[in-house]
């Protein structure tokens, strides 16, 4: 596996000190973060120099030309792809979390000319000044695909506008906390109680730093699309205007004529990565093609001149792949689940697999629904599933391992942030289904069967609804798995896949939370992240957001959160206490429980000034609360791979530092956009094994 240390320094990762890394900067030195000087040479041969048996890379991305949007402010999401037309924002290390920016190096023996490259990225480094304020340095080399300056401005008005859409022109004691402190240096803060009804919000340096340098999010669109919007927002006078301007807004396609150098408009409103859209000529429905652009920093790093864009998903994404038709993709190689060596041409091998620290899965529930309030009837799905088997039938036998502990965190934090001795006290779920538990507490949720269907105690049949991404087809065969784990043992299951764009809407707050359950996944690097009030449909807190307020954060006054539950709950004093009340419901009655405001409680972790004993009992407390409640279930943890064509391309070997980094989920991008991929000069290659 990549990072093991087997094959010593090529396994290094930034800030080890055993190969060439960024010099820390301002705040990010202890964690490998920040920028480092330029000492390539610039005479040096590039690897554009020998002829190659393939100038062109493939991948694939869930959207099509007629539906592609860069505006992220749209009812439904068709921004997939951007990120492939994009700036990194940062490099992060697969195996240890910490991040790393623009002038990282990293060895490249795989390339005939180039010992090691560096690699651009738009965030060069940051600043923490505790409790308030944090600052993002930009790499002033970063253009749009036009030129202009793809800088701190630029973010500032995007940031803007993206403020006013979200309804907070005429908010009370709500501010916008950032501005661009110079073109290249974008300044953030905290709450600092400056008008009337906001107060303070002082928070950990530990905090900060996790906001701080950010290596995914939404690529700014140009200014010359954000600035007149912001400005109208800025001169509303009333509501009316604001919804005025935010209906033009969210109607305003970006789509790819408004993007591409020529042959479409004059706009060019995006894009900034080292591969752009040229013409329309490039656009075609079965993909789209960009090419090099010789001015990026990171174009000397590879001979590859084109990067093809492929439009698809589930079956005809997972078609590209068995035909080997895409060069690089996400996963792990396994013998069963939906990539396997049988289904693979031999020149499609895996290239490297690691355990992903911060990857893995969770069945999230809505509470809404009114079975899966019940404490007892969410314990019987957890205990009637086997997971061994959805985990396997949908990501592979060798790709994922279930996880151990009942924390709502992946195992690798568990371990690390809990002792032994409390781990071991928790009540542990079942992993493999058991029917008899099952069973028992259903009755104890006063629900029966009859010929063979759960009902609940009103006689009504007990069903939810479960929905998938239709694009991973991990996601779809393991959902698959609960349906029938629940049919056969009497639960109703009504099973739907969907596009990206539908499901990323049912799960939005701020249309309604239109599912009961659903696959999604799971992961953070900080413990405190996991454990926060989070309602954004793409991170799933162990709190959701404020069904009257902000949906994406929490009040301590609500009832309940945007999930349906309760904000405040007793939590057992001791861990792994597991007694509750027959018909529990909601928000059962406890002994020897202590009532907990849990919004409260995960603001608290994210305050400054706690004892190391302090901050460890708020983490116990929301260990305590999640075992107890189980509101939703992380069910397993990634072995992640990569795998791709090695006939027409020459990879770095499988411990190599060159596999370390990703933006925020898989290497691919990095590989791509990074400049590691290298073409081959032959079409020699290994059979596999």
């Amino acid at each position: 596996m990549a990072g093991c240390g087997s094959n010593g320094g090529s396994t290094a990762t930034p800030g080890s000190g055993s190969t060439p890394t960024p010099t820390p900067s301002g705040d990010g030195g202890d964690m490998g973060d920040g920028e480092t000087d330029a000492d390539t040479d610039a005479d040096t041969a590039t690897a554009t120099d020998a002829e190659p048996v393939t100038r062109q890379v493939n991948y694939a991305v869930a959207n099509s030309p007629d539906v592609f949007n860069w505006n992220p402010w749209t009812p439904q999401d068709n921004t997939i792809g951007d990120l492939w037309m994009s700036d990194l924002h940062g490099l992060r290390n697969v195996h240890t979390t910490q991040n790393s920016y623009s002038g990282t190096t990293i060895p490249t023996p795989h390339k005939p000319d180039h010992e090691e490259i560096e690699v651009m990225t738009w965030i060069s480094g940051f600043e923490v000044e505790p409790p308030y304020d944090w600052y993002d340095h930009h790499d002033d080399r970063a253009r749009y695909w036009n030129g202009d300056p793809y800088d701190a401005e630029a973010r500032e008005a995007h940031n803007h506008v993206n403020f006013f859409q979200q309804g907070n022109k005429f908010s009370e004691g709500v501010t916008f906390n950032q501005r661009a402190e110079d073109q290249w240096t974008h300044h953030y803060w905290q709450n600092k109680g400056d008008v009337p009804e906001q107060d303070p919000d002082p928070t950990a340096r530990v905090v900060l730093r996790s906001n701080a340098g950010p290596v995914d999010g939404d690529p700014p669109i140009h200014p010359s699309f954000t600035t007149p919007y912001r400005e109208r927002y800025r001169d509303a006078g009333n509501s009316d205007a604001v919804s005025e301007i935010t209906d033009e807004l969210v109607s305003d396609r970006i789509s790819l004529d408004r993007m591409a150098a020529n042959g479409g408009t004059d706009e060019m409103l995006a894009g900034s990565g080292p591969y752009m859209l040229e013409s329309m000529d490039d656009v075609g429905s079965e993909r789209v093609i960009l090419r090099l652009n010789e001015d990026h920093p990171n174009a000397e790093n590879t001979n590859v001149e084109r990067l093809a864009l492929y439009w698809a998903e589930g079956d005809r994404r997972q078609t590209l792949v068995n035909e080997g038709v895409l060069d690089v993709d996400s996963g792990a190689v396994t013998d069963s689940g939906a990539t396997t060596r049988e289904t693979l041409p031999d020149h499609v091998q895996e290239f490297t697999r690691w355990l992903r620290a911060t990857g893995g899965d969770v069945w999230q529930l809505n509470w809404n629904n009114e079975h899966l309030q019940n404490l007892w009837v969410r314990r019987a799905l957890i205990e009637a599933i086997d997971w061994n088997a959805v985990s396997a039938n949908g990501w592979g036998e060798d790709a994922s391992q279930v996880t151990q502990h009942d924390t709502f965190l992946l195992d690798a934090q568990s371990e690390s942030t809990f002792s032994e001795d409390f781990l071991d006290q928790l009540h542990h779920y079942s992993r493999s289904s058991n029917v008899e538990n099952a069973n028992r507490y259903m009755q104890r949720a006063g629900y029966s069967k009859q010929g063979g269907q759960w009902v609940d105690p009103s006689g009504n049949p007990a069903s939810i609804d479960l929905s998938s991404r239709s694009g991973s087809p991990a996601n779809v065969q393991g959902a698959q798995t609960i349906r029938a784990n629940l049919a056969n043992w009497g639960f109703g299951v009504n099973f739907t896949t969907m596009g990206w764009n539908n499901w990323s809407t049912s799960l939005d707050p701020n249309e309604g939370l239109n599912y009961d359950s659903t696959m999604f996944w799971h992961g953070d690097p900080y413990v405190f992240q996991y454990y926060h009030d989070r309602g954004a449909w793409w991170d799933l807190g162990l709190v959701g957001g404020s069904p009257t307020g902000s949906p994406y954060n929490a009040d301590p006054e609500d009832e309940v959160d945007t999930q349906g539950k309760p904000i405040v709950q007793q939590v057992p004093d001791e861990p792994g206490a597991f007694e509750a009340p027959d018909e529990a419901g909601v928000s059962p009655d406890l002994d020897n429980a202590t009532e907990v405001n849990l919004v409260e409680t995960v603001n608290a972790i994210r305050a400054p000034g706690n004892s190391e004993e302090e901050q460890q009992e708020l983490y116990r407390t929301c260990a305590k609360y999640y075992n107890f409640y189980v509101p939703h279930f992380v069910f397993h943890q990634y072995l992640m791979g990569s795998y791709g064509d090695v006939r027409d391309f020459d990879w770095p070997d499988p411990s190599a530092r060159a596999f370390d980094y990703e933006r925020s989920f898989g290497i691919e991008d990095v590989l791509v956009l990074g400049g590691i991929t290298q073409a081959s000069t032959d079409t020699e290659f290994e059979p596999p094994q």
